[in-house]
């Protein structure tokens, strides 16, 4: 089963959160790349599949619990417990569902990371007025130091970090900047800049198929923030997997347009 998927780069107008995704070769590696099968998941919502490419390098301990949490399907069948309709819709909450322990472990924030230019090339098309560099880095839509930063530091690296687009997959978490384990939120819609999530929780993929999925996932009363009191009346997450633990001649294999 083979899905050929490019995002397109959109205006910086609308901070270039994700574009459409359409057919390309899968035999043009000069402007195409192979997701790698051990970093996407696949998420059953409401029938319908939503593929996440994670992102080791941006962060790695996040990517690493995430993908144990799901190869012990401890993810599978859980409702989307908070879900507010321009916002996001927050998961992942395992404790109250299995009463799992030990615990998963709390894990140190990683809202931004060093990123080497040199390994990891960012196609800036803009800058904040502050003087960050907007720009995509393999589709992801980034923002941070500008690569100069990093010729001037030993190590040569530049503070680089996702930004809150629709589709993003991030991290919940309490006030404790080191408290995230489990619950996870996808985003239905940006919250980006100085008032929004970025740098504030850290981001660990992105929907690659599915943001339409995402967005008619059942919005949560607003008079509780988004919160169901009954979590039998929240949409679920059906299944979770790991592609790479998908047999190989039913695994999805997706093509990203390189930018």
């Amino acid at each position: 089963m083979f899905r050929n998927v490019v995002m397109a780069a959109v205006g910086a107008a609308a901070l270039g959160c994700a574009g459409a995704a359409w057919a390309g070769p899968a035999d043009d590696p000069a402007n195409w790349r192979k997701v790698d099968p051990e970093n996407l998941l696949q998420f059953m919502i409401n029938k319908q599949e939503v593929l996440i490419e994670l992102r080791p390098d941006m962060a790695p301990k996040h990517v690493e619990q995430v993908k144990k949490i799901t190869r012990d399907t401890n993810y599978d069948k859980l409702p989307f417990h908070r879900v507010i309709d321009d916002f996001m819709a927050q998961g992942g909450e395992v404790y109250a569902i299995y009463q799992i322990y030990p615990r998963y472990p709390m894990l140190k924030a990683e809202f931004t990371w060093a990123r080497n230019p040199s390994k990891q090339k960012v196609q800036w098309f803009g800058q904040t007025p502050g003087g960050d560099k907007l720009g995509y880095m393999e589709g992801f839509l980034v923002q941070g130091q500008p690569d100069e930063t990093a010729a001037i530091l030993d190590p040569p690296v530049a503070r680089t970090w996702g930004l809150h687009c629709a589709g993003v997959t991030s991290m919940a978490r309490t006030n404790d900047p080191d408290s995230a384990d489990t619950q996870f939120f996808l985003m239905r819609h940006p919250r980006v800049g100085p008032e929004g999530l970025d740098q504030k929780y850290t981001v660990w993929g992105r929907a690659l198929t599915g943001v339409e999925t995402i967005q008619t996932i059942k919005v949560g009363p607003t008079e509780t923030d988004g919160r169901f009191a009954n979590a039998n009346l929240a949409d679920k997450l059906t299944k979770a997997m790991v592609v790479a633990d998908i047999p190989e001649k039913k695994r999805p294999t997706v093509y990203v347009r390189r930018t």
